[in-house]
């Protein structure tokens, strides 16, 4: 794919886009734990109802990936946009269980419309040889916003409750909208001769994107062990404070950012298939050193050089599952991938979950290198070439213009 100034030029309006909408995202499911109980509704009932955005989120990404390319329009962003902003705004008048579930699986199927076409612009804008270091930018902004909103969402609830989240948190995805559908879509050309219908979907799954989907899968199982039970074994086992968990785990999303940032550019020039084992390395090194720590100091230093493998793969692997893929279908592959990375944070939970309440707190670690381990062998494997893979015919209309 050619590099042009047109295309590098979109990649503001894309990057204040993202980081809107995830800002808006957050504002709102962070305070939810809070809504939940004002309502005298279940710990149950909330994991229930959350568990119903990730499925929304997992049975349409794939979708909105083979709708990609004709999402990039302006009447299609804006008529998206406003039917994901009613979603995210009715959410404010929900009071039962029933009503959150349905409305929070209704947003998550509608929230990723333009996550696919995001992250394909993040990574071809900038010209061919520019993958990892794009997503790595892209995840910049993904993180600026996932953070501010969490940490403004308790705030605002404290001033105003729940429907000052709501509220405020729709009208910035609205405004997040904007850059978007205002960028020049006709001189953005997007590839065409797209296969139709169940003929995309198995065109995709060829060797190499099949390999790198089970390795994203087993990363996030892997990256569940920090995000979703640090809380946990960081009190019970090392006897630090609720504040020092929310502290590490701070640094650990702040590592992986910065690391996919900083390591964009050299994983474009090695090659993601060279980058993913040693990603899955630092995996496995950090869930290990966790498991020998002793001390606070010890078990944050080891989340630490976890989160730079988490850094490391977050912006390899999905440039190692398109490496094959011809850019007709490259809109659809980033989708069924956004779902396989969907799958690693649905199992990731109950897995480590499995383990942590039947065995013990301290064996998450031990089954967490295991599986970064087969992962890195995984990994190997996918750097075995497979002959050549069948290439739709390629066109001017195939490029950014």
């Amino acid at each position: 794919m050619a590099s042009s100034a047109p295309g590098r030029g979109i990649l503001l309006p894309v990057y204040l886009s993202a980081m809107g909408t995830w800002a808006a995202y957050a504002m709102v499911v962070v305070v939810l734990p809070f809504r939940f109980e004002e309502l005298g509704l279940s710990v149950v009932e909330y994991g229930t109802a959350l568990a119903a955005y990730a499925l929304g989120t997992l049975l349409t990404e794939g979708l909105w990936g083979y709708l990609a390319f004709r999402v990039g329009s302006a009447p299609a962003l804006a008529g998206l946009g406003a039917v994901t902003a009613a979603s995210m705004l009715a959410l404010g008048f929900a009071h039962t269980f029933g009503e959150f579930t349905l409305l929070l699986g209704l947003y998550g199927a509608l929230v990723v419309y333009s996550t696919p076409l995001i992250r394909w612009l993040g990574m071809n804008a900038s010209g061919a040889g520019t993958a990892s270091q794009g997503l790595g930018r892209l995840g910049l902004f993904f993180g600026v916003g996932i953070s501010a909103g969490t940490a403004a969402g308790p705030l605002l609830y404290s001033i105003g409750g729940f429907w000052l989240n709501v509220s405020l948190g729709t009208l910035i995805f609205a405004l997040a909208t904007v850059p978007l559908v205002r960028l020049p879509w006709k001189s953005v050309t997007l590839p065409r001769h797209r296969p139709t219908g169940q003929s995309a979907f198995r065109a995709v799954f060829e060797r190499q994107f099949a390999l790198a989907s089970l390795l994203v899968v087993l990363y996030f199982v892997v990256y569940t062990v920090v995000t979703n039970f640090l809380q946990y074994y960081s009190i019970g086992l090392f006897h630090g404070t609720m504040d020092d968990a929310g502290y590490v785990i701070g640094a650990v999303r702040a590592v992986a950012l910065v690391t996919g940032l900083l390591l964009g550019s050299s994983i474009d020039r090695w090659g993601p298939a060279r980058a993913a084992p040693m990603g899955f390395l630092l995996l496995a090194a950090g869930a290990l050193g966790t498991w020998v720590s002793s001390t606070y100091l010890e078990m944050a230093l080891a989340s630490l050089v976890l989160a730079t493998g988490a850094g490391c793969l977050g912006v390899s692997l999905l440039p190692l599952a398109l490496s094959r893929i011809p850019h007709a279908l490259q809109g659809t592959a980033v989708g069924v991938f956004g779902s396989f990375e969907d799958l690693g944070l649905v199992v990731g939970p109950v897995l480590l979950g499995v383990v942590y309440s039947t065995l013990s707190p301290r064996d998450l670690f031990p089954v967490a290198a295991a599986i970064s381990l087969g992962a890195l062998l995984l990994a190997l494997v996918s750097r075995t070439p497979a002959g050549p893979t069948a290439r739709l015919p390629e066109s001017p209309g195939n490029a950014l213009s």
